[in-house]
Order: structure tokens, then C-alpha cells, then sequence
């Protein structure tokens, strides 16, 4: 066997004592390197064979506001290196409600809808997770820009912890320099600052964020109030929507 190849099976072996998959090293005690390989970031992993439920709950933890499809798969495919099949998300949700009335609570955590301030029916084109305070499922007129720029910050924090001596991945960072331009206050241009894109996340939230909160209190009142448990999780049904609208 070449010199590299013993090298090779020597890292793989290291490696599979350091996941747990082999008990003892081929490799003798005197030869193993003093510099042991570093684990990989557990977001970083890769998820062949993980059901598509559990991909849109590790997206939606990650991410801890409701988001469309679309940037859950964005994000799956940055931080947990494959994309969602959005094409299942639709027959998902219906799934979740399905399971949830024949069976409440039966499941740790439901992917359902979030819900209108106004009509606490389902937001079109919204996920979340039912574990979430109703506060945090519903969705105002402010709530959009505040879910971006939360999500700003939580993407930049968990982005910071991937990049290593190899740099930041290159769809992580493809994925924070499209929030970084369009957050007003950062100006970057093909240059990702974390830094700055925190700032300008954090000053333009604080314009934001009472005034979002404010209304989506109001609204999660009303829901624990005229709703029951599954339609506080997965939305009013549209013919009693009228008689739910907010009063002024």
C-alpha cells in the first residue's frame, strides 16, 4: 500500500473512533496523530434519508420565525447541506392536521400554518412549528420585516459558528449577503459583514419590534379566547372568519 493511501485509511479510521462508529483504531497508539480531527458543526451534517418533516423542523428551529418554503429550502440546503423536496410541504401540512384531530397531541411537535392577526386563519405560504407560543404564529403587518430581520440575526450567529480555517460555506454565505442587501443600513456589496449585518438588523428591529409584538399579543388573546386547540394551531375554517375580525 502507498504511503498515501495508509495515510487516507489511517484519517478514516481516526475519524470513525472520534463519531463512534468503531470501538478501537486499526492504527497503533504510538502512531496516532497528536492533533486529533475537529467535529463537525452538528447544522452542518449532511441529512440523506431524514424524512422531510424532520428537514422543515430542523430549518424552522434554526430559523425560529415562520418562513415560506421557498427560504426553508434555501436554508436546509446552507446549514444542513440538502434541499427540501417543497413539493411534499403542501401535502405536509394537511398531514399534521389530519394526525393532530385524530389524535391530539399525540406527536411532539406539528408543521402547521401561521396564522393571520386578523382572522387567525392560515398565512398563506407560512410554516411553523406548534411547539411556538401562538405569538410567535401569528403574523401582522409589521410581522414580515421582523421575521426577516430576526431571521438575519439568528442565520449570522449560526453562520459565525460554521466558519472554520476553510472559511464560511459557499451557500451560507450566498444566503446572508441576500439579507444583507436588503436591510437598510448595510451597504455591503459582494462582501459579507457579519458584524454589520447585525447592526443594521438589530437598529432597524428595535423601529419595529414593540409595535409588531403589541399586535400579535392583541390577536393571541383573542385566538385563546374563541378558538379551540386545533384551530389555534392550524387556523379558523373561512366560514367563521367574519365574526372573528378584530374590532376597532
Amino acid at each position: 500500500m502507498s504511503a498515501l493511501g495508509k495515510e487516507l485509511t489511517r484519517i478514516r479510521h481516526a475519524w470513525d473512533v472520534l463519531c463512534g462508529l468503531s470501538d478501537v483504531p486499526d492504527t497503533p497508539p504510538e502512531v496516532q496523530p497528536e492533533v486529533r480531527p475537529e467535529p463537525v458543526l452538528t447544522v452542518a451534517e449532511p441529512n440523506q434519508g431524514v424524512p422531510v418533516r424532520d428537514q422543515v423542523h430542523q430549518a424552522l428551529a434554526l430559523l425560529t420565525v415562520p418562513a415560506s418554503p421557498k427560504l426553508l429550502s434555501r436554508v436546509h440546503q446552507a446549514f444542513f447541506s440538502s434541499p427540501l423536496n417543497t413539493a411534499r410541504l403542501t401535502t405536509l401540512r394537511r398531514d399534521e392536521e389530519r394526525s393532530f384531530r385524530s389524535a391530539p397531541y399525540g406527536r411532539a411537535y406539528y408543521i402547521c400554518p401561521a396564522l393571520t392577526f386578523d382572522l387567525l386563519s392560515p398565512a398563506r405560504g407560512l410554516l411553523a412549528l406548534s411547539t411556538w407560543p401562538l405569538e410567535q404564529r401569528l403574523v401582522g403587518p409589521l410581522t414580515q420585516r421582523v421575521h426577516f430581520l430576526t431571521s438575519a440575526l439568528r442565520l449570522a450567529d449560526a453562520a459565525e459558528h460554521l466558519a472554520g480555517e476553510a472559511g464560511m460555506p459557499q451557500p451560507v454565505q450566498q444566503l446572508l449577503l441576500h439579507y444583507s442587501r436588503n436591510i437598510h443600513g448595510d451597504t455591503s456589496r459582494g462582501l459579507l459583514d457579519l458584524d454589520a449585518l447585525r447592526l443594521a438588523a438589530a437598529a432597524e428591529l428595535e423601529i419595529h419590534a414593540d409595535d409588531d409584538a403589541d399586535t400579535r399579543a392583541e390577536a393571541a388573546q383573542r385566538a385563546r379566547e374563541q378558538l379551540g386547540d386545533a384551530e389555534q394551531i392550524f387556523g379558523n375554517i373561512l366560514r367563521d372568519t367574519a365574526r372573528l375580525r378584530r374590532t376597532s
